[in-house]
């Protein structure tokens, strides 16, 4: 019998979850929220020792992340926002990026960062520090500030002022706290890997790590939520240790109250609100992830095409679709068939497979892609177009029984 010439090209489609789930938690924490807001448009009340800007600028964040943005509630805090009058640095630094999302002019704004260049701070009674600096950065970064020189400036000021614990304080020499070292982690995280940067961010989560305590929460004791939410939204892109994440939010969720807030704040709220939000899964597949049961079958044998799904994500997929087909599905590829994973857990794997009837003796490129929700983020690209390909995607080939990656696109 004439032996199937099989050319198998493997395209994987790397999927993370960009659509929050809106749990119970989130939708009673984004009604307390609502519920609370000052007649101003603001959040917080100095009375009780709740500040009002850090409030109202955490909340607005949280909106624009829970894509709460069409709402009478945003809209208010963003015309309070832009009434106030602001000249620290932090405040300014919160301002800006919040309300770069709003469409807010900001050359006015900018030129009161740009008066400090490589770190900032000195605006108050404070000499230049790391909180500073890095909501500078966290700031400048996210309106692609153009000045390459003060961006990398201030991100060697902030691994200058990294203690040997692997954390930050509130400036160089002080002891490291969560806060800051949460806070300066997820910055850094935003920023292109170099080796000092990697390092200084694994650095920074070793010690959020070793500093999370015995009830799942981070802070000095007792644990504190905006620490907590802080620490979880750090260390949820840098680890897989089901155990730090799953304590972490156990804490969060057991810790909200029944009117829908975390400790009736509003700033706490908005953190832990954030934190949930970054509760999903994360869907990927590699080369080795795939397997054949004859890669050199012969015409109208029937094989078993395998794909093993993980799931590196803080939380359990259900439902998971995955296609396969025999061709480019863009271009006119024949639809070989699915199949529903029912959950794959968090941090776990499960593998799926599908039968395949070997039509004739020509090449034939078998797609497989993982398309959760049917909704797929990463494309599918040739080795030839590396520059826009998704870093993450891998080429395999199994031809006549020999397997070999091409590598990383």
């Amino acid at each position: 019998m004439k032996r199937a010439t099989i050319f198998f090209f493997l395209l994987y489609f790397l999927f993370v979850f960009s659509v929050f789930a809106q749990t119970s938690e989130i939708t009673n924490g984004l009604s307390y929220l609502t519920s609370t807001q000052n007649p101003d448009g603001s959040w917080g009340n100095e009375t009780t020792n709740t500040e009002i800007l850090p409030s109202t600028v955490s909340v607005i964040e949280t909106f624009q992340i829970l894509n709460q943005t069409g709402t009478t509630s945003y809209d208010n805090a963003i015309t309070w926002l832009q009434s106030q009058s602001l000249e620290t640095t932090d405040y300014l630094s919160e301002r800006i990026y919040v309300l770069s999302v709003a469409g807010t002019d900001l050359d006015l704004l900018i030129s009161y960062l740009d008066e400090l260049l490589f770190a900032w701070g000195g605006y108050d009674d404070y000499e230049v520090n790391n909180l500073d600096t890095t909501l500078a950065l966290n700031t400048l970064n996210r309106i692609q500030y153009s000045d390459q020189d003060v961006i990398s400036h201030a991100l060697g000021y902030l691994l200058s002022t990294q203690n040997s614990d692997g954390g930050w304080g509130f400036k160089q020499g002080i002891e490291s706290e969560i806060y800051y070292t949460a806070l300066i982690s997820s910055t850094l995280q935003q920023f292109q890997r170099t080796t000092s940067l990697a390092t200084a961010i694994n650095k920074a989560t070793s010690y959020l790590i070793a500093h999370q305590n015995a009830n799942g929460g981070f802070g000095t004791s007792p644990s504190t939520v905006y620490e907590t939410s802080l620490a979880y939204i750090a260390l949820v892109a840098q680890t897989t240790d089901a155990t730090v994440l799953g304590k972490a939010i156990n804490y969060l969720t057991s810790t909200q109250l029944s009117n829908g807030s975390w400790n009736d704040d509003p700033y706490s709220t908005a953190l832990a609100l954030r934190a949930l939000a970054n509760v999903k899964p994360n869907l990927s597949i590699s080369s080795n992830d795939i397997s054949f049961s004859n890669p050199t079958p012969t015409v109208g044998e029937t094989i078993t095409i395998s794909a093993n799904i993980k799931n590196t994500g803080s939380t359990q997929a259900d439902g998971v679709v995955v296609y396969f087909y025999d061709g480019n599905p863009t271009a006119g590829g024949v639809f070989i068939g699915e199949t529903t994973i029912t959950s794959i857990p968090s941090f776990g794997s499960t593998q799926t497979s599908i039968q395949w009837m070997i039509p004739d003796g020509d090449n034939h490129t078998i797609f497989v892609k993982i398309d959760p929700l049917n909704i797929v983020i990463a494309g599918f690209c040739h080795k030839k177009y590396d520059k826009e390909c998704s870093k993450n995607t891998t080429e395999k080939f199994i031809f006549l029984g020999q397997t070999r990656d091409k590598g990383l696109c």
